[in-house]
């Protein structure tokens, strides 16, 4: 009896984390979005910068924080948050997946 009564925790706990991890993400920070490329402008005293993203458009956006780009350059590979008025409020500095070679 206590093994089935396991059993049917383990069903249970199985079945809400399935639904737990189908459900659809919520909103962090609605009016909000990602933009991921390289940062090709940053002026910390003007509190701009520009950013070319992996679909060779540029993205010009202010700073509100000016820590969010602390130990960050020009070059570098990131995505940023900004919100619906293009104001850089979360900043990720990320890598560019290597890809394995086709063979031939």
């Amino acid at each position: 009896m206590p093994v089935k009564i396991w059993l049917l925790a383990l069903l249970f706990y199985a079945f809400s984390l399935t639904t737990t991890l189908a459900a659809p993400p919520k909103s962090m920070d609605a009016g909000s979005h990602v933009v991921t490329g390289t940062l090709k402008e940053l002026d910390l005293p003007k509190l701009r910068g520009k950013i070319t993203t992996d679909r060779n458009q540029t993205v010009a956006f202010t700073i509100k924080n000016p820590n969010l780009f602390k130990g960050l350059s020009v070059g570098q590979h990131i995505a940023v948050r900004l919100d619906d008025h293009g104001q850089a409020i979360k900043v990720m500095e990320t890598t560019i997946p290597e890809l394995p070679t086709p063979e031939q």
